[in-house]
């Protein structure tokens, strides 16, 4: 494509997506992302993520009117007008400011948590390998089927009944552990202490594992019903691993379809298993804890924790066709449409670039020119991009339709 002065249309743009092959993926004939795509893979491998934006590690294709492609930040890197919008780039630069994805959980992920906004720029100062960008990453989860994750820390009562439940556990600690005067500072002294211990002795860590392993079907239900995540990743990552204890800390979450919850800097998590739409800022900064081959960082994850304990708020979709999910965070905002056969809904747009991403059904996207309307179709598996000066378009739902949309939200975009 040759270069132009100008964005060829204030029209939407159909995107080309990478997926990540995580080894946590769902593979085989059903797996969600790939029968989403419509892809038959002969030599099944994991589909665990696909990405829309333009995060470098995976930059979407933004594909033009005759047919040519070219990566998203180029793309933004051409004509930050027009797709940006003038006050997206007084708040985030040039800058793609949020990353949206497809995630398909088969079996735990690692206990993560991610940095605030002085942390990521420390983080990748210090390791730009690791921590491949400068930004944090708040994000949102939206169970798209039955969810289950671990968010957060217990309260320091039901750490001690797992002290009860698990004498072994309780013999890591001492003293000054069991008598910090805040439900804060008692998680961050039994926190460090767990740590330090693996780190010394992670023989005495294996010994631990493996009592609670005995141990584990003869404590309380909602300590014995995590034992088949716990011997399911005992079998995997070996009895050395500290997640393997620290998933008795975090509270369990369950969702239903549309349920949605978000996922601060420095609260603590472990997905489970199900499918969800997640957004989050232009981010891949991930410090890792355990229950993961990949690179674990204890030092920065001790430093970034919130030791608060928190039960983490659940958002329920409302029963309309529209349900926005308003997050506090300034670089995006995620929108859920379910709408029925035959229906048809005019959006207005605050200014700013959005993603549309159709999960189900098939209809048009509609929007106005100089000489009329103009028409695109849609499907299940695509996506397209709303440049900033798009100001309105009409989703046109032939069959029954559910989308998710995510732009900057309206109160970031005025003035500052």
């Amino acid at each position: 494509m040759t270069a132009l002065e100008h964005l060829p249309g204030a029209r939407p743009y159909r995107l080309h997506n990478l997926v990540q092959h995580y080894e946590w993926g769902e593979r085989g004939p059903s797996a969600f992302i790939a029968t989403l795509l419509g892809v038959t893979d002969s030599n099944p491998r994991p589909y665990a993520e696909l990405w829309v934006g333009a995060h470098p590690s995976a930059p979407s294709l933004m594909e033009f009117p005759d047919g040519s492609k070219r990566p998203l930040p180029e793309a933004v890197k051409q004509w930050p007008q027009e797709i940006l919008g003038s006050s997206v780039m007084q708040s985030f630069g040039s800058s793609w400011p949020f990353l949206f994805k497809i995630l398909s959980a088969a079996e735990p992920l690692s206990i993560q948590a991610h940095p605030d906004a002085d942390q990521a720029r420390r983080l990748h100062q210090q390791d730009p390998r690791h921590y491949p960008d400068p930004n944090p990453k708040p994000e949102i989860a939206v169970a798209l089927t039955p969810f289950r994750a671990l968010v957060g820390f217990k309260p320091v009562a039901a750490w001690r009944e797992i002290f009860h439940s698990f004498p072994e556990i309780a013999s890591l600690m001492d003293a000054e552990v069991l008598c910090a005067a805040s439900q804060a500072d008692f998680i961050k002294n039994a926190f460090r202490r767990l740590l330090t211990k693996a780190q010394q002795s992670p023989e005495l860590l294996a010994q631990t594992v493996e009592a609670v392993a005995n141990r584990i079907h003869e404590a309380p239900s909602p300590l014995a019903s995590m034992a088949h995540v716990f011997h399911q990743l005992k079998a995997k990552y070996g009895p050395t691993d500290m997640g393997l204890l620290v998933l008795f800390f975090l509270n369990p979450v369950e969702l239903s379809p549309g349920q949605a919850v978000f996922l601060a800097p420095g609260l603590p998590h472990a997905y489970l298993q199900g499918n969800i739409v997640e957004c989050m800022t232009n981010s891949d900064n991930v410090i890792r804890l355990g229950l993961t081959a990949k690179h674990k960082d204890l030092e920065a994850m001790a430093m970034v924790l919130d030791f608060e304990p928190r039960k983490v708020s659940v958002m329920t979709p409302t029963q309309g066709m529209h349900t926005v999910y308003s997050v506090p965070c300034d670089a995006f905002e995620v929108h859920r449409w379910v709408l029925a056969s035959r229906t048809e809904v005019s959006v207005e747009r605050p200014g700013g670039p959005e993603i549309l991403f159709i999960l189900q059904g098939g209809g048009r996207l509609a929007w106005r020119e100089e000489h009329g309307w103009a028409f695109v179709s849609y499907t299940a598996g695509q996506s397209f991009l709303f440049p900033a000066h798009l100001p309105a378009y009409r989703l046109v739902a032939e069959t029954e339709t559910l989308a998710f949309t995510a732009r900057v939200p309206g109160n970031a975009l005025g003035p500052k």
